[in-house]
């Protein structure tokens, strides 16, 4: 694993910076009980020895809560607890465990274990057992016996060996897992080793965090847990729903009305800033969340999570994004954008209803402890934003019809903003476009426009900008491959057609998915395989080939309606590629290339050119047919035609015009041709995971993925 925004702090600095609070005094007594505590766990063994691990972890939570009552002020005054849950997951269907975690003690009914079976063998363990609850945990921890297995080294150099790497993905995506399912705007996690060289260190961190507030711990304050007024209310408001809507508003808060106290993802009370062109909204307004309808995997970037939310002064259900924008000079949240879009009237967009930066204000503090010259990041700050729409997600569309229709309305929203506004969206991918209905008529709408920019903007953009933004897979054949090119409008429009390729590649039947080598291939060819070069990652040029060929790279079976559309599809990318310079792409865009030489001409003599006689004919007549391909009168010359919407438009309305379609034409999600298909490893050991076990299509590596 790959450490590109990972860094060591020492053991004084991380104090210092991070964790507040005063140094406390620690007794002799307690320094005294931990060094018996951890030698009597160790002993028999020599320095260097590995033992159990499990032998150490009563004794590690007996000293944690000594620590943190001692830093409350005295013994039993801390709301802390350490416990034990190295073997008890919060589910059958999810084994990962902590070592040992921190938990609130009012959180006990949550993490005691209620099955007698599942007792320990080891007897000392017994007092400390607990359940692993990645929504309840305050602070996580892995003990490392082994110190081939720990995480961070003793000098400022992050240890690189492979197991070092493992430790340190272990806590990345237990992380990711914690803030998935509470709302912080931090989260400590220890990885405990050297605790018989360094006892006063690790009592010391234990102390501070023992007088933490609940907001220095990282809990965000304007997220708390909802009242079970509040939750009641929701749920009769659930009861009375119908509709498509009803599916997305029970998987969103069934788990929490059914589990409780043990619920995996508790229902909050999110605050969100109000709509300053509203007069009747005054102050935050609140709304409930339960579980994220899609949440990002990675622990850097945006962060986003989206919610099915219930609106508490309107009584009704809506959408809210919660996310970390990015603060840059002229950068503007994603709330202004809507108030813009609306502004100019804008058609195909989601309605939005309030949304702003969080208050108080909450920006990261990460960058400050990167060195800038070798790690480019940014500061972000919190933000949140609803609006009224509910959608399917794309993937959810019942047929190639609806598909195409959705596609035409989405297309009608980028070019309207594109017209009406001069924003380009600079995102267009699966995620981004939501289905709704008017009547029983599907409609698209265009979603998610935190990455947009004017054309403004964009003209004054630098063509070395390293910062690309999209999601990996529906990114166009140049920006994958040329990451100094300048954005343009083609780069958006382009993007319309790879979800089109993605959608038949997954719930189609076509000539590929006899093969299943072939099409794992296919699949990480055109829309997932990365690797670096320079300071720049890049894709492979299939997507490019296939375009230029005017070939998808696979042929649809059963839907002649679907296959004539992206046909038509490819022909258009065809006749634009025909136009683009590859040549001159090398040369100014290439992840390689250097700026070009002042160049110099003179004068050459022309060489005679003498081809053997039975061609010479022929090759009189290349020479001349080259001369004049583009001055025949009549024959049009190829257009780019991505650089405008026109195309799209014609090829979508053409096949919207045929009255006769195919509605069961397709796969049922669990026949996702992408699940089971063989995993292709990428460059420096990533790898892609095809058909997750929630029938989603997602990497491992989260920079590949959505980048900013």
């Amino acid at each position: 694993m790959e450490d590109p925004q990972v860094t060591q702090l020492s053991y004084a600095q991380f104090l210092a910076m991070c964790v507040p609070g005063e140094t406390i005094k620690i007794s002799d007594k307690l320094e005294a009980d931990c060094r018996t505590v951890f030698n009597s766990a160790a002993s028999g063994k020599r320095e260097n020895q590995v033992g159990r691990e499990e032998e150490l972890y009563p004794g590690i939570c007996y000293m944690v809560k000594q620590a943190m009552d001692h830093g409350a002020g005295g013994p039993g005054l801390s709301e802390l607890i350490a416990k034990d849950t190295a073997h008890w997951p919060e589910s059958g269907s999810d084994r990962r465990c902590f070592d040992c975690s921190i938990y609130n003690e009012s959180d006990e009914d949550a993490y005691t274990l209620d099955d007698e079976q599942e007792q320990p063998k080891i007897k000392d363990r017994a007092p400390y057992i607990g359940r692993t609850l990645f929504s309840r945990a305050v602070m996580p921890f892995e003990v490392k016996n082994d110190p081939k297995k720990r995480p961070f080294g003793d000098s400022g150099e992050l240890l690189q060996t492979q197991e070092a790497r493992m430790t340190r993905g272990q806590i990345a995506e237990y992380a990711a897992e914690i803030l998935s399912r509470q709302h912080r705007s931090h989260l400590f996690f220890a990885s405990v080793f050297q605790y018989k060289k360094q006892p006063k260190e690790f009592l010391q961190f234990f102390c501070r965090l023992g007088s933490m507030t609940r907001e220095q711990l990282g809990y965000d304050p304007t997220a708390t847990p909802a009242s079970i007024k509040e939750i009641e209310v929701m749920r009769q408001r659930a009861l009375r729903m119908d509709g498509y809507q009803k599916t997305y508003v029970d998987s969103a808060i069934s788990d929490a009305l059914e589990q409780k106290e043990k619920s995996l993802w508790p229902i909050y009370k999110l605050l969100v800033p109000p709509n300053i062109k509203d007069p009747q909204q005054i102050g935050p307004q609140a709304f409930l969340v339960g579980k994220p309808r899609s949440c990002s995997s990675s622990l850097t970037g945006r962060s986003t999570k989206g919610f099915v939310a219930y609106d508490v002064r309107k009584d009704e259900f809506v959408f809210l994004k919660d996310s970390w924008r990015a603060d840059i000079p002229r950068g503007r949240s994603e709330s202004d954008v809507y108030l813009m879009l609306q502004a100019a009237k804008v058609d195909n967009i989601a309605t939005f209803r309030c949304g702003g930066d969080v208050e108080p204000r909450q920006r990261t503090k990460s960058q400050k402890y990167f060195n800038t010259e070798t790690v480019d990041f940014i500061a972000r700050i919190h933000h949140r934003l609803v609006i009224e729409e509910i959608g399917k997600p794309l993937d959810d569309y019942e047929s190639a019809h609806e598909l195409t229709q959705v596609m035409y309305g989405a297309l009608k929203g980028h070019w309207s903003a594109y017209k009406n506004a001069e924003v380009l969206h600079r995102d267009i991918s699966d995620g981004n476009i939501l289905i709704t209905y008017q009547g029983d008529e599907p409609r698209g709408i265009l979603i998610d426009w935190d990455l947009c920019k004017t054309m403004g903007e964009i003209a004054e953009q630098k063509a070395s900008n390293t910062n690309r933004s999209g999601t990996w897979p529906f990114l166009s054949a140049l920006r994958i491959l040329y990451p100094r090119k300048p954005y343009e409008v083609a780069d958006d429009i382009e993007s319309f057609v790879h979800i089109y390729l993605w959608f038949a590649a997954r719930f189609h039947g076509h000539t590929l998915t006899g093969n299943r080598d072939n099409f794992a291939t296919y699949v990480n060819d055109m829309f997932f395989q990365c690797c670096k070069e320079q300071d720049f990652y890049v894709g492979s040029s299939r997507k490019l080939s296939q375009l230029q060929a005017g070939n998808a790279g696979f042929a649809l079976t059963g839907n002649t309606n679907l296959a004539s559309l992206i046909d038509e599809l490819m022909k258009v990318c065809k006749e634009h590629y025909a136009c683009v310079d590859i040549k001159s792409m090398n040369e100014h865009y290439a992840p390689t290339c250097r700026p070009p030489a002042e160049q110099q001409t003179a004068k050459v003599k022309v060489p005679k050119l003498s081809p053997p006689p039975e061609f010479a004919e022929a090759f009189a007549a290349n020479v001349a047919e080259t001369a004049s391909a583009h001055t025949v009168a009549g024959v049009p010359s190829p257009q780019r035609t991505l650089d405008n919407h026109g195309a799209l438009f014609r090829a979508l309305g053409l096949a919207l015009k045929n009255d006769i379609w195919v509605i069961n034409d397709k796969l049922p999600k669990e026949k996702d041709n992408f699940v089971g298909l063989p995993a292709v490893t990428m460059t420096e050991g990533r790898s892609i995971v095809l058909g997750t076990s929630e029938n989603t299509t997602r990497l491992t590596v989260g920079h590949v993925n959505r980048l900013t």
